[in-house]
């Protein structure tokens, strides 16, 4: 058991990184839907 209480930064930065890009994914989705489509590469 003590293996997961070592593993628990890299576990907090994987699911902070995860949030991280699933609210820019979500904001990119929500402003594609109130605005038009642009061609932003």
């Amino acid at each position: 058991m003590a293996g997961i209480f070592n593993d628990i930064p890299i576990i907090a930065a994987a699911l902070f990184g995860i949030g991280l890009v699933g609210v820019m994914v979500y904001e990119r989705s929500r402003t594609r839907q109130s605005k038009e489509p642009e061609s932003t590469a």
